[in-house]
């Protein structure tokens, strides 16, 4: 004998999700920066190099130099001079004054006057390529630094955020259920 079956249907439960997303907002100025510089600054006070030349021995060479130092020569000199002259004169006339001679001495004396070079009387200066001196006088420049900067302003601005939230929405897209079906009548007497 067949014993009645009951059926049981079960149909499950479906949800559904439905999501937004969060919004996040970040929003921020840019940083006012100003710049100021002041530049290095340099003072350079130079001054014109000098040379200083002294001919004055080269002078003296050529031309016998200035007045006095060609005076002062030649009066340095005379004493030298005259009493060399001194001495020659006075040999001369021992010579006219020695009677021990036999012929007349004037004539020989005045040949050889003649014929004598005068002597030297150095007037001038040496003459030498060393007569020239030059000095040059050369000063170091004054340098004055001041040195530079920059100055900086830097202003900066807050960060504005904004978050808007995110949304999740559930909703039922099928509810669970049991369906149940009896079995047929069955006639028990039978």
């Amino acid at each position: 004998m067949k014993l009645p079956q009951l059926q049981i249907y079960q149909q499950p439960a479906k949800l559904g999700f439905r999501t937004e997303w969060g919004k996040v907002s970040i929003h921020q100025q840019q940083a006012e920066q100003q710049f100021h510089t002041v530049p290095t600054q340099v003072d350079i006070t130079s001054s014109q190099p000098v040379v200083v030349i002294d001919q004055s021995l080269t002078w003296d060479a050529i031309n016998g130099g200035k007045p006095e130092a060609f005076i002062q020569r030649i009066y340095s000199q005379t004493g030298e001079y005259m009493k060399r002259h001194t001495i020659d004169i006075n040999h001369k006339w021992q010579r006219i004054a020695d009677l021990s001679t036999k012929h007349n001495p004037i004539p020989d004396l005045a040949r050889e006057e003649l014929g004598r070079e005068r002597p030297a009387l150095p007037v001038y200066g040496p003459a030498s390529v060393m007569n020239t001196k030059f000095d040059p006088q050369v000063r170091k420049p004054e340098i004055k630094v001041t040195p530079g900067y920059i100055e900086k302003d830097v202003q900066t601005h807050p960060v504005d955020i904004r978050f808007t939230p995110g949304k999740v929405h559930f909703y039922m897209e099928q509810y669970p259920s049991v369906t149940i079906v009896p079995p047929p009548v069955v006639d028990l007497r039978g």
